[in-house]
């Protein structure tokens, strides 16, 4: 959940902490120029108030909130606020607005992404899935369809790129993928029974898996050799669809093609003119 969000509705405050968290919703742009003292003064509180309140939202003191809270309104300076992920547009908006706001949440959830990606990080996984031999892909529902568009990448430059689209071709494929191979898996809220078991059974056959998953830790992590987490996006279960998330997980995907064709570049910019000229 974006940091911002987390304070409109962040439970059990002290009457001092929702004075600090009201100043905030109503001075956002403001409070990232602020110093920790200017802000007690506004608030009628202290500074010792404020890194409490940083911590109880997750940031390790001011300077990390202003931080977030910055990266957070560049992804909306596109339009006067951030649109809601779960809900982008109301009811009565027109057809022009409702396909602006649903540019701006794309443009929004790439520039989120992007801020909080590790670009060493990115550009070691990729050459493990450059070196790796085979590369067997991992997901379900949304995260299939992003996977299966990765395959299509891979395979214009001649990578081999393993995909089962049924669950259970999955889990079966898990006990002959080789030894010598990497796994990639996509899972957003990293919560799905199924891909709990075969991210599992890999682990325990030695064979690394690469995680794209959202914000926060689950249950998949610990099985991982690597995880790329990205920004956060949907929380709620009555989200309309998966706009966000799916623009930030499918850009990293993006990135890592793109990191993996660099590697080899001329032959691969060879092997795309003669796939062309094929057709």
């Amino acid at each position: 959940m974006l940091l911002i969000n987390r304070i409109k509705n962040f439970e059990h405050y002290s009457n001092s902490e929702q004075q600090i968290a009201q100043y905030i919703v109503d001075h956002t742009k403001e409070i990232t120029d602020m110093t920790i003292h200017a802000l007690a003064d506004k608030t009628f509180t202290s500074a010792s108030t404020i890194t409490r309140f940083c911590r109880k939202l997750g940031v390790d003191g001011f300077s990390d909130l202003k931080l977030q809270l910055a990266r957070e309104m560049s992804a909306a300076s596109i339009q006067e606020g951030r649109i809601q992920d779960e809900l982008p547009f109301e009811k009565n908006q027109t057809a022009e607005e409702i396909t602006n706001r649903i540019l701006n949440l794309n443009i929004q959830s790439m520039n989120d992404t992007y801020q909080q990606l590790d670009i060493v990080h990115l550009e070691k996984v990729s050459r493990m899935l450059y070196e790796a031999p085979h590369i067997y892909l991992y997901g379900t529902g949304q995260s299939l369809i992003l996977a299966q568009d990765f395959q299509y990448k891979l395979f214009r430059i001649n990578r081999d790129c393993n995909l089962e689209t049924a669950v259970g071709f999955q889990f079966m494929k898990v006990h002959t993928q080789p030894l010598d191979s990497i796994a990639l898996m996509i899972s957003y809220y990293g919560n799905g029974l199924n891909n709990l078991r075969i991210i599992k059974d890999l682990s325990e056959r030695g064979i690394k898996v690469i995680l794209i998953t959202g914000p926060n830790e689950n249950p998949l992590c610990q099985y991982a050799a690597e995880v790329i987490h990205v920004a956060p996006q949907e929380e709620l279960i009555t989200k309309m669809a998966s706009f966000s998330s799916r623009t930030a997980i499918q850009l990293v995907l993006d990135f890592i093609y793109s990191l993996i064709f660099s590697f080899d570049y001329e032959d691969n910019q060879k092997r795309l003119s003669t796939s062309t000229l094929l057709r």
